[in-house]
């Protein structure tokens, strides 16, 4: 089943990070919205513990962003290649953006030749395409001679999209709570959380816990219609205590409430599955809906990306594009600097 995309917003991104110009990463809206009546509140991002009950569980995202973005050639021609799985140390899946850092669908034959180079134009790494990943995006699996992510430190950059006024340093795509190497981009929705921010969950009664999911590139575009979205499967641990944590607070009857999408995919795909690691392979949509988790701290997505099928499994369409619009009316800004939204 497809579900709509096109919510008819006009999302307004957010074009550098929050401290820029001496603000700090928690001076961000949040829009608080009822997943039962739709029903909206605007808050400040610092009032987010009062969104809180004592008692619910809050599950973070540990993983870290790396520089996934390399500079390459393929078949001879300039590119970049967002680094988006790593399967084995030598076998990848890559997006091809063309020499500008844009989406690039160009046809690429089995056997077409990459090769990634650090700034002075010496190539540290070769592959070769094996295949489309989906027929309907711009992945694509490659064998490689060395360790693509391995060299993604020393050759890399951050992705970064049109929107982003200009580059920014990994710093900008750290999170409080990021400690392992992995991630193509950034859990957006952990940026504005500090020291402070856990300090009054922590009063307020709110359990952390936290899992590992290394996020592959940012949310595909689908159109309406679509039934078969090009996802690319990521990588995730959960440890036997968020696990205990998690069936705890079922069994009480309390929430849990994921920071991120990346936390649904993986608490969900543990459900589904009955593994606590591995790949996740599980599409949360409102035919599938969440087994475990019950409420959901995220950034604003955009109109046709493939994140607002999980949207549907929390939020009725109807309440979605109302919320949507009320955040478009009152200046919210979009993507990863942008400001957040918890549904619960």
């Amino acid at each position: 089943m497809s579900y709509p995309t096109d919510l008819g917003i006009r999302a307004t991104p957010a074009v550098r990070p929050a401290e820029i110009g001496g603000q700090g990463r928690d001076d961000v809206r949040l829009l608080v919205v009822d997943r039962r009546t739709g029903a909206v509140q605007h808050r400040h991002f610092r009032s987010i513990a009062e969104a809180f009950q004592p008692g619910d569980v809050l599950v973070v995202n540990n993983t870290a962003t790396i520089p996934a973005a390399l500079p390459a050639a393929v078949n001879g021609k300039p590119h970049w290649l967002h680094l988006a799985a790593r399967f084995s140390a030598t076998q990848i899946v890559v997006e091809l953006r063309d020499a500008q850092g844009g989406p690039d669908t160009a046809w690429l034959e089995p056997g077409s030749v990459c090769v990634v180079h650090d700034q002075t134009g010496s190539i540290r790494g070769r592959g070769r395409v094996v295949r489309h990943f989906h027929p309907r995006s711009r992945f694509w699996l490659v064998e490689t001679d060395t360790d693509w992510y391995a060299l993604a430190p020393i050759i890399g950059r951050p992705i970064r999209y049109h929107y982003v006024e200009r580059p920014y340093p990994m710093s900008a795509y750290e999170t409080l709570f990021g400690r392992i190497p992995g991630s193509s981009e950034m859990p957006s929705a952990s940026r504005p959380f500090t020291v402070e921010t856990r300090q009054r969950l922590h009063a307020r009664g709110v359990e952390l816990v936290e899992l590992t999911l290394h996020t592959t590139v940012s949310s595909h575009e689908v159109a309406d219609g679509e039934t078969d979205p090009p996802l690319v499967p990521e990588w995730f641990h959960i440890p036997d205590a968020t696990r205990d944590a998690v069936m705890a607070a079922k069994r009480a009857g309390r929430p849990v409430i994921a920071l991120g999408t990346t936390v649904v995919r993986a608490l969900e795909t543990w459900a589904a599955q009955g593994t606590a690691g591995g790949w996740t392979t599980h599409l949360v949509t409102p035919d599938s809906p969440p087994q475990l988790v019950s409420g959901l701290i995220t950034g604003l997505h955009d109109n046709f990306t493939s994140h607002l099928w999980l949207l549907y499994a929390f939020l009725a369409p109807q309440h979605l594009v109302a919320a949507y619009r009320d955040a478009e009316q009152h200046g919210y800004r979009w993507h990863e600097f942008g400001d957040l939204s918890m549904i619960r």
